[in-house]
């Protein structure tokens, strides 16, 4: 299907599983792919160009504030080659002003002529970071599920294309979880909030496709969250640990992600929670039943695993480094921290994972040319 996610080279791709458009101010600039590369010979030639340091940078992903960056804040991100950002609070700056910080950041963080992706929580209701002038209101998931699926995503690519004008080019939505109407409000991390789509996978379903074909049309990469589901949980992992969702491996509220993947979104972000009935011993995002067998293996999903906040209470049992080296060895591909303190002990027990152990060392180097090629296929490498 022409409209499907992008595809990954199945070297790399297996070695991973076993481990409209407003017209204001010009989108931030970034490089562009050379027509006769692919993204992933792009890929192969920017890991080669890499240092170890600058290779490890690409598996993190660190929270920035929305409101603007320190020049400490943005020596911290070059020093430790970060390899990605989040724009992580509300703020009612004017679309031109996250222009400019997108610009400032991508010119800081270009390593090895590879660009940052530059992402937001835009999913809408209680959560849009980008709320200032330039920036439509986005009505909540709930509302947006009434709407037919051809008006969403023609709304979709409009706010995309106000985050591109922005120089955001990841949206860290839609939320493909299903929350049964009986607890809607019960249900801490969605249903309170009203982020999901729907009751039901039949409604859930097409609105997450019809929100990722918008943004993509508007040049603006979509996650699918928070697999393999938050809609039944039994807390909140931002706040709490030890929370658990009944979803079982083949069961129908999957259908959503299957559809947003197969609407071709390049992100996916693994749960903190734990799902006693695929694997009780492991939160999803340490679980490679969870990450290998059903999100690779049975929904054939090859593009970037993304953690939710690895810094969040359902993991905080574990130690920082202890979290990075076995988010990567699940088969995740990119550590998402909003607190940038926590990222050099990740980074350290990463390296030091590597210098010890060889197969560990081939499952970084797969994440990483992962999270390169899908740069690629958005322009974020140059040859």
């Amino acid at each position: 299907m022409a409209s499907r996610r992008l595809r990954v080279s199945g070297t790399t791709a297996a070695v991973v599983l076993v481990s409209v458009v407003a017209i204001a101010e010009p989108a931030a600039a970034r490089p562009e792919p050379t027509l006769r590369q692919t993204p992933h010979a792009l890929a192969v030639a920017a890991f080669e160009r890499m240092s170890k340091a600058e290779r490890v940078g690409q598996l993190f992903m660190a929270g920035v504030p929305s409101n603007g960056v320190s020049s400490s804040e943005l020596a911290f991100l070059h020093r430790h080659a970060i390899g990605d950002v989040i724009l992580n609070n509300n703020t009612t700056h004017r679309r031109h002003v996250i222009h400019v910080l997108s610009k400032r950041l991508r010119q800081r963080m270009l390593v090895a002529r590879v660009a940052p992706f530059i992402s937001t929580d835009q999913e809408g209701g209680l959560v849009q970071r980008l709320a200032g002038p330039g920036f439509a209101r986005i009505p909540s998931a709930l509302t947006q599920g009434r709407y037919r699926t051809t008006t969403l995503r023609a709304d979709a690519t409009s706010w995309g294309g106000q985050l591109a004008q922005a120089g955001v080019d990841l949206d860290l939505a839609p939320v493909a979880d299903v929350v049964p109407a009986r607890n809607a409000h019960a249900n801490q991390p969605i249903g309170r909030y009203d982020r999901e789509y729907g009751h039901t996978p039949a409604v859930v379903g097409p609105h997450v496709a019809a929100f990722t074909r918008g943004m993509t049309a508007a040049g603006v990469a979509t996650t699918l969250k928070h697999f393999p589901g938050l809609g039944r949980a039994s807390g909140n992992t931002d706040t709490q640990r030890h929370v658990t969702d009944p979803t079982t491996r083949h069961d129908a509220y999957l259908k959503p992600f299957a559809a947003g993947i197969d609407a071709g979104a390049q992100f996916v972000m693994v749960s903190s929670a734990t799902y006693p009935h695929i694997d009780r011993s492991r939160p999803a995002c340490f679980s490679a039943t969870i990450i290998g067998n059903m999100l690779r293996g049975d929904l054939h999903f090859d593009g970037v695993v993304i953690s939710d906040d690895l810094g969040t209470s359902a993991l905080s049992k574990a130690p920082l480094g202890r979290r990075a080296t076995r988010f990567v060895k699940a088969g995740g591909t990119m550590l998402l921290d909003t607190s940038p303190g926590q990222l050099p002990a990740m980074i350290r027990a990463v390296k030091a994972k590597m210098s010890a152990n060889r197969g560990f060392k081939r499952q970084v180097k797969a994440a990483v040319l992962i999270n390169l090629e899908t740069k690629a296929a958005n322009g974020l490498v140059t040859s």
